[in-house]
């Protein structure tokens, strides 16, 4: 039994919403409280969360637990659910020793541990390829895992395309898995390509110093790359010491790295900054570059900016998530790049429809924060790329969602569906919600007779 005095500082991120679970279930033919299951509705939508086994000899940081998939499958009218840990090296070796043997980010790491200074858990996102699905890991130089698709099995390491970072994508076009890697010596940043016919093609990109990354955007011909301005102080590092700082005075900058050429075309300056997540990019008919993105202006509690807000806003130990969707447009010929607040909601996980992703979407739907420290999703936000307008759906009183998958049902983006797992912070039940992309309406909603914490990212795998 995991108990909230064993994680201290994490409290925050054990108890409540995202206190773990401690079992794995199956339920079949979920209850449909409202609404009601599309007959055509075929598929599996799944989250990855953290979900720690067994108390962690330090102070807990959300980011450490271990992997944990939640799923339900469509088909037919009817749904059914199950959960699954993701079978990592780190969680066999603690289940063996019945103890969590791995420090954790509220820790000073090991270095010349054989496994790397951290446990990779596996615990970030989920991306379907080439009949598996892929559990990778919020931090760079990970190994994903692969799972089975539909019974969520671990199979084991995923090692066709080496490491990489939480956010590879999946090129609708050519089925190329995108992906970059990390670390904290040169090459600071890799780009790489992993075909569905199994050739690799990795390619170094040079930066100043190592840069924490975490996610890319794709057009056709590019991958939207990023040097952030907040980064390693290179003071500490000569010293041995990682701190991270917000340097607000080095512009970011936004990279278009040619997937056909194999190489870097261009860097662009943008106003400081950290991405999170890419909602979509793509390339408009006068050869510009579209990025949209959730971006931080302030993202550390220690290292405020001139003009901080007052408000309450997350924070997940010494980061502060203060997230707008802004528009990057790229100019090729001329290096310049403008920067359009669209939504002043303070919203993350940015979503399109992946089969989209990398040409001109009308609409992304991200989570809305409650105006509180611990981070909540009070709402999912559908908001207009060209002309700025929103609409929400509140989750309610108690509850908390998530980020939210598009599932498409033809050819209009509006005839689409969204669905995110929904947590009470009572302890109930957990639901999913199914909600028009159109209007947010409740198409429908799914009891599920068992908790889910509150999580990561998600996926649809349509049948």
């Amino acid at each position: 039994m995991i108990r909230a005095r064993d994680f201290e500082d994490g409290a925050t991120y054990i108890t409540g919403l995202y206190a773990p679970v401690a079992e794995e279930h199956d339920f079949s033919a979920l209850a449909c409280i409202e609404g009601e299951i599309p007959s055509d509705l075929a598929g599996v939508f799944a989250r990855n969360a953290p979900n720690p086994k067994f108390a962690p000899p330090e102070p807990y940081h959300w980011f450490d637990g271990d992997g944990m998939v939640h799923a339900v499958t469509f088909a037919e009218g009817r749904a059914t659910y199950r959960n699954r840990w993701v079978r990592t090296k780190g969680l066999a070796d603690d289940e063996a020793a019945g103890k969590a043997l791995r420090p954790g980010l509220f820790s000073r790491p090991d270095p010349r541990h054989p496994d790397g200074p951290f446990k990779n858990t596996a615990n970030t996102d989920l991306l379907a390829w080439q009949g598996r699905l892929l559990a990778l890991w919020w931090l760079g130089e990970g190994t994903p895992y692969a799972l089975d698709p539909h019974s969520l099995e671990t199979r084991g390491l995923f090692t066709a395309a080496g490491t990489m970072t939480a956010h590879a994508k999946v090129d609708p076009r050519s089925g190329d898995l995108v992906f970059i890697d990390y670390g904290m010596r040169p090459p600071f940043l890799t780009h790489g390509v992993l075909s569905p016919d199994g050739s690799l093609r990795r390619t170094a990109v040079e930066l100043p110093g190592p840069r924490p990354q975490h996610d890319i955007a794709l057009t056709e011909r590019y991958t939207v790359l990023i040097d952030t301005s907040m980064f390693a102080d290179p003071q500490a590092l000569a010293t041995g010491r990682v701190h991270m700082r917000f340097f607000a005075d080095t512009p970011t900058r936004l990279g278009l790295f040619d997937r056909r050429a194999h190489e870097l075309v261009r860097w662009f300056e943008v106003p400081p900054c950290y991405v999170y997540h890419f909602a979509n990019a793509w390339e408009r008919e006068d050869g510009k570059v579209v990025v949209v993105a959730s971006r931080v202006r302030d993202p550390l509690v220690y290292d405020p900016q001139p003009g901080r807000s007052e408000a309450a806003v997350p924070r997940i130990g010494h980061l502060r998530l203060e997230p707008q969707l802004v528009c990057w447009t790229l100019d090729l010929e001329s290096g310049q790049a403008g920067e359009d607040v669209i939504d002043e909601a303070v919203a993350e996980f940015p979503r399109v429809d992946d089969s989209r992703l990398g040409t001109p979407t009308r609409a992304a739907y991200l989570g809305r924060f409650a105006a509180r420290e611990q981070l909540v999703f009070a709402a999912v936000r559908r908001v207009d790329l060209e002309t700025g307008a929103a609409i929400e759906r509140v989750y309610g009183p108690g509850l908390c969602g998530g980020e939210v998958s598009v599932l498409p049902r033809g050819d209009d983006e509006d005839q689409a569906l969204l669905a995110t797992f929904v947590s009470s912070d009572d302890g109930g039940p957990g639901e999913l919600w199914l909600l028009a992309a159109a209007d947010l309406e409740v198409v429908a909603r799914l009891r599920i007779p068992a908790r889910i914490p509150a999580g990561f990212h998600t996926r649809w795998l349509g049948a």
